[in-house]
């Protein structure tokens, strides 16, 4: 039996705000989108409890399939699922918010599934590249399962993941909750991306499980995403870091596809994850952060101020600012917010906080 034991919900809330969002921009998916890539294009697969069509999502939700017993809909009657799918492709709570979204419904309204189901999934989603022009780039699956699975099962298990990676699709999955050094499948898997959690300060969150297979860390504290029911849920846990760092695989997938126009092989996914990163803890790579944040954040940042101009240029691209800018003795003003916006720096206000969205 599969439980998914990788999220914490911390509160529902049916009011979204723009505070709320800050930790999204540590990601750097800012960077990318003054490029003009938002995930446009790329099939994410999300394999979880199922999807709702949360407004978030709308558009942009795949017909997929479900293997639970009791229901051949995809819908999500747990909210797991939705929320990590928000974390991914949502449009205010996204990271890649151009992606489209294939539901895979493995795990039943108490979170609960089979190895049997989940590998079934795993199977199916090969089929599903098989038979559609548009093809499934990345699996993400925040889940994991402990070390007391047979033999027989961590091989089948093991198998189907084998087979996705090797039809060049990225699978993603969270390193579990426990806290400890411990082995957790599909996390201790070479050919998978195991994704630990950190807090907005980007120390290591103190749920997340540690060991030589934790590949990157990203925000998995305090992650505001879409409800299944409507509304919005603030969740903590490997669950919530697992689909940024899909989100952001996404961006890569979707530039990579416009450049070269075909689709972003496995191994270039993997080691584009793996390099954007910011190393944590000690130096080099660590059993608590892997390689280190993963992020599009730009090592380099080129700026171009004219005095009494309301235009600048930063790493190339051309924005305007709502009042011209004046450069005195060196020093000139410029709104925090586009700091945060252009370069993906966590920006904190003390302002009254402003509505963003949907109110249910």
């Amino acid at each position: 039996m599969i439980k998914i034991y990788d999220f914490k919900v911390n509160k529902l809330t049916k009011d979204l705000y723009k505070s709320d969002l800050g930790f999204l921009n540590l990601s750097g998916r800012k960077s990318f989108y003054t490029q003009r890539f938002y995930g446009q294009e790329i099939v994410v697969a999300v394999v979880d409890t199922g999807v709702s069509n949360h407004p978030e999502l709308r558009g942009r939700l795949l017909n997929g399939k479900s293997f639970v017993k009791y229901t051949s809909r995809t819908f999500d009657d747990h909210g797991h699922g939705t929320h990590v799918a928000g974390t991914i492709a949502g449009k205010n709570v996204g990271i890649a918010p151009r992606a489209n979204i294939l539901p895979i419904k493995v795990l039943d309204n108490e979170g609960n599934g089979t190895l049997e189901d989940l590998v079934a999934g795993l199977e199916w989603i090969n089929e599903y590249n098989a038979t559609n022009k548009t093809k499934v780039s990345i699996v993400n699956m925040s889940l994991s399962v402990d070390g007391e699975i047979t033999e027989e099962e961590k091989t089948s298990f093991h198998n189907a993941i084998k087979t996705l990676v090797d039809n060049n699709v990225a699978v993603i999955v969270s390193a579990g909750n426990t806290g400890k050094e411990e082995v957790r499948y599909p996390a201790a898997y070479e050919e998978v991306i195991s994704v630990g959690a950190v807090d907005i300060t980007q120390e290591r969150a103190m749920f997340s499980t540690m060991g030589d297979h934790i590949d990157v860390c990203q925000i998995g504290v305090d992650v505001i995403s879409a409800w299944y029911k409507g509304g919005y849920a603030v969740m903590s846990g490997t669950s919530m870091s697992t689909p940024i760092v899909s989100g952001i695989g996404a961006l890569l997938a979707s530039k990579y596809k416009a450049t070269f126009n075909e689709d972003i092989t496995e191994d270039y996914l993997w080691k584009s994850l793996k390099i954007n990163t910011k190393d944590l803890g000690i130096k080099g790579v660590d059993r608590e952060y892997g390689t280190g944040f993963c992020t599009l954040q730009p090592l380099e940042l080129k700026m171009i101020i004219e005095n009494n101009s309301r235009y600048l240029k930063v790493n190339g691209e051309k924005y305007r600012l709502e009042k011209a800018i004046s450069i005195v003795d060196g020093s000139f003003w410029l709104p925090g917010e586009f700091i945060g916006d252009i370069t993906g720096a966590y920006m904190q206000y003390t302002e009254e906080e402003k509505i963003l969205k949907y109110s249910y």
